[in-house]
């Protein structure tokens, strides 16, 4: 199953973000996120794919991001928070 992101992952979307993030692991099932819609992204939301990355990684859940935004990439560079490699 696909997670396709908002334009906007600010504090508010970290929650749901999160608990979407927490169903795929606990279910087993690989992750692909769609990032190509991400206009704005916050420490907050970057913090969450981070521990969902390792929490994936933790139980071998494959984990991929696809189609990530210019927004995505800066902002991930620019916190030294790297989501985007699969695992």
């Amino acid at each position: 199953m696909s997670i396709v992101l908002g334009s906007r992952l600010d504090t508010a979307a970290a929650g749901p973000l999160r608990q979407s993030l927490m169903k795929q692991i606990d279910s087993a099932q690989p992750i692909a996120i769609d990032a190509s819609a991400v206009d704005q992204v916050g420490l907050a939301c970057l913090q969450v794919l981070a521990a969902g990355r390792a929490a994936a990684v933790a139980h071998g859940v494959s984990w991929q991001v696809a189609f990530p935004s210019v927004a995505m990439i800066e902002a991930g560079e620019l916190a030294a928070i790297d989501v985007l490699v699969d695992a």
